[in-house]
């Protein structure tokens, strides 16, 4: 069973909703009045993934539909095996590690130009 491919075990669809999660995270904070987390939308490189290789996806504007829909900003769609989320869970050695990993995904920069990493950290 260890052998078996990713897809067929249901763990590629795993990553893809904890990535796509992560990415709903940060809009979400960006999108509320609080925004405690200070995230610049001009700034964010953390894409949402899908299992489709659909090369007009890669780079969007999203947030264009008005105030309910977000702030306008570029983004875009990566494969999901090719995902950081997918590098992660290749790379880590044990849980710790992996929780260790996820803490330090970059999202982009602070109003304030400081870095800004994984909101689960």
């Amino acid at each position: 069973m260890e052998d078996i491919n990713l897809h067929f075990t249901g763990d590629f669809l795993a990553i893809d909703k904890y990535h796509n999660l992560l990415a709903t995270l940060v809009d979400n904070n960006i999108q509320s009045k609080i925004n405690n987390l200070d995230f610049d939308p001009h700034t964010i490189s953390l894409k949402r993934v899908m299992d489709v290789n659909d090369r007009s996806l890669r780079n969007i504007v999203i947030g264009l539909g008005g105030t309910v829909s977000g702030i306008p900003r570029e983004s875009g769609f990566d494969v999901t095996a090719a995902s950081e989320i997918m590098s992660i869970m290749c790379l880590a050695e044990n849980l710790d590690d992996l929780k260790g990993r996820l803490g330090n995904i970059f999202i982009g920069y602070t109003f304030g130009k400081k870095t800004s990493f994984c909101p689960s950290s």
